[in-house]
């Protein structure tokens, strides 16, 4: 199962779009978890856990650093057009390229 986590400045504006996310991965039968974690949640995550991809919400783009210091996954953005138009097949794509 490939492990995906969604982080957001709070983690609340990422649950929609992990649901939306999740729904189109058991459409396509694909084995994804995908979770939504808030910044600091985030980090202390995927240093506990085994994560293959962190899809960074544009809000904390400048993140990324700290997040490919803190795991081996694979660390996205998330385009501001996909993520304000919650194009999951988009997003599912970065997923999928991982």
């Amino acid at each position: 199962m490939e492990k995906v986590i969604v982080v957001c400045e709070a983690g609340i504006t990422t649950s929609l779009l992990v649901k939306k996310l999740n729904d189109l991965a058991q459409e396509k039968g694909q084995d994804v978890d995908i979770q939504s974690k808030s910044l600091e949640e985030g980090l202390d995550y995927v240093k506990e856990h085994d994560i293959d991809v962190v899809l960074l919400g544009p809000q904390i783009h400048h993140s990324a650093e700290n997040y490919e210091a803190s795991t081996n996954a694979k660390v996205a953005k998330i385009s501001v057009k996909d993520y304000n138009s919650m194009n999951v097949y988009s997003i599912f794509e970065q997923i999928s390229e991982a």
